[in-house]
């Protein structure tokens, strides 16, 4: 139900003028004191305002808006209008002077194809549990990629998106591996080289071509850490050795396997010392790595266990 009008409205039930109230779901004007209708259909010439307090959370969700949200990544444009000329057309009414021909062509916003990986772009993110920076990052590596014409079509736009989310990971200092962002494309996991080729190309073009530095930073063992760590339901206790473990690694060993492997056998490592029932399977499937792999790169830490949990 709507408010109270601000007049008191004659109402022929009551006798008198009394209060009422509208409805803006119906548009009626209702006496407040019989429920009569005295006036149907109303028709509010107000700013129609949308109200999206219940669409969820996020940072970039605006409670009350009209219209759909804004990207400061486009020009919001809905529609592209262009007059064309057809060439000269004669007329009777001026004498058979040649006047040019004209059509307006109203189609839809070149930007388009921007709108819809920059949907596909959320979505992801949505689904891997990425924060906004990150996803607002990735679109800004997509749109610098379209803007030097280097964005690949078809099947392989999926692993495209997965790619600019991958760099935007890095950029911002939560690194995830290739296998973590090709589960959310089509191609599953196995699609995990497609995005490390897919990331290959950005970094040559926004690195080489467009003169800008990536600057997707190093990444550590420790930056996989909490993640691997949690996802294994350890407590404060043990993630903390973990982590230890992790730095101690950087600063003093030198281990020739990727950080993930290492994040991943570290893991092991600390669910076999705090006697938990975690197997190497549970592990990979917790970090997204080989079996084999963390075998094998428990094997090289082994040697180095009092050093890195002293």
């Amino acid at each position: 139900m709507g408010g109270a009008a601000d007049d008191l409205i004659f109402c022929p039930d009551c006798h008198r003028r009394t209060e009422v109230v509208l409805d803006h779901a119906t548009g009626d004007t209702i006496c407040t004191e019989c429920a009569l209708v005295l006036d149907a259909h109303y028709v509010d010439e107000g700013s129609e305002w949308r109200n999206f307090a219940d669409d969820g959370g996020g940072e970039d969700r605006d409670p009350s808006r009209v219209g759909g949200a804004s990207d400061p990544f486009l020009n919001n444009a809905p529609l592209d209008t262009r007059i064309v000329f057809n060439g000269p057309q004669k007329t009777q009414a001026d004498g058979g002077h040649a006047l040019p021909r004209m059509r307006i062509n109203t189609g839809p916003d070149p930007e388009q194809s921007l709108v819809e990986a920059f949907r596909a772009i959320t979505d992801m993110a949505d689904r891997l549990g990425l924060v906004a920076t990150i996803r607002d990052r990735a679109k800004d590596v997509y749109k610098k990629m379209d803007e030097a014409k280097a964005c690949p079509r078809g099947k392989k736009r999926d692993q495209f998106y997965a790619a600019c989310l991958f760099v935007a990971c890095r950029n911002e200092g939560k690194p995830r591996t290739y296998k973590e962002l090709a589960t959310a494309t089509s191609g599953g996991a196995t699609a995990k080289k497609e995005v490390g080729r897919m990331t290959t190309l950005i970094k040559k073009v926004l690195g080489e071509e467009a003169g800008q530095v990536m600057d997707i930073g190093v990444v550590h063992a420790a930056d996989y850490m909490r993640r691997f760590c949690s996802r294994l339901g350890m407590g404060n206790q043990e993630m903390r050795a973990a982590q230890e473990a992790a730095r101690r690694l950087d600063d003093t060993l030198d281990v020739r396997r990727n950080p993930e492997s290492i994040a991943a056998a570290i893991s092991y490592m600390v669910v076999q010392r705090a006697g938990a029932s975690k197997t190497v399977k549970d592990v990979s499937m917790a970090t997204g790595v080989a079996e084999a792999t963390i075998k094998e790169a428990h094997k090289d830490l082994t040697p180095h266990v009092e050093l890195l949990f002293a």
